[in-house]
């Protein structure tokens, strides 16, 4: 497997793997929590088979491998957070470490698109990193609030009043979904805030292939080239 391949290779299914995770991290009513999971660990599963191949194709030490190998330990991490049996806290925070590790390769990735300026595919590479870096970023701010909303409601149940006013709440609560059968569950801000995160990154995954694609046209273009004038010579 020569590392032009690889590298085509690694940034389709990072780039798949970003819009599966997106759409699974996007409230809805259609799918159920159980299948977003499931979607979601797909999603980080194929970022990290990608970035690992991205950074694997790199065969000298770089800021761009050192990057593509943060976002892969960053996908594992999340990965971990999804099917290991820990708490939910342990769980929610292990997904909130991942990102911020994946914020952190694409920032360094970011600043390894700059070590080849006069390449033309660097300004797609640039602009993905950048977009995948904020990504990330709001995923893990929205992890933290999200975090911090279920330790307050646990606070919370501690301090409920007797059960007979609990009963009452949840009867009152039952009729009003009743009357009101369209009535749902608005998503959070912190839900909200890592879906458009989730989306930012897919953009930016996107935007990083496009310029892989155009890297491939010109380097192609380039030894077909070379290839021409090597007959003309002979």
């Amino acid at each position: 497997m020569d590392n032009q391949f690889k590298e085509t290779f690694g940034s389709w299914i990072q780039a798949i793997g970003t819009v599966i995770s997106a759409i699974a991290g996007t409230p809805s009513d259609i799918l159920d929590e159980e299948f977003r999971t499931n979607l979601d660990l797909i999603g980080n599963e194929l970022q990290a088979t990608g970035n690992a191949l991205l950074a694997d194709a790199e065969e000298t030490w770089s800021l761009d491998k050192l990057g593509n190998q943060l976002q892969a330990i960053g996908n594992s991490t999340v990965i971990l957070g999804l099917v290991i049996e820990f708490d939910e806290v342990t769980k929610q925070e292990l997904i909130i470490k991942g990102n911020l590790i994946q914020a952190l390769g694409g920032g360094t990735a970011l600043a390894g698109a700059y070590e080849n300026p006069d390449e033309p595919e660097q300004a797609f590479n640039a602009t993905g990193n950048l977009l995948q870096a904020i990504g990330n970023s709001m995923q893990a701010i929205g992890g933290i609030e999200e975090l911090k909303n279920s330790v307050l409601e646990k606070d919370q149940e501690k301090d409920q009043k007797e059960e007979a006013q609990d009963k009452e709440e949840d009867k009152k609560q039952e009729k009003q979904k009743y009357q009101y059968p369209d009535l749902e569950e608005k998503p959070s801000d912190a839900e909200l805030i890592q879906a458009t995160g989730g989306w930012v990154q897919a953009v930016g995954s996107v935007i990083s292939l496009i310029g892989q694609l155009r890297s491939n046209q010109v380097e192609n273009s380039g030894e077909g080239s070379s290839n021409e004038g090597n007959s003309d010579d002979e």
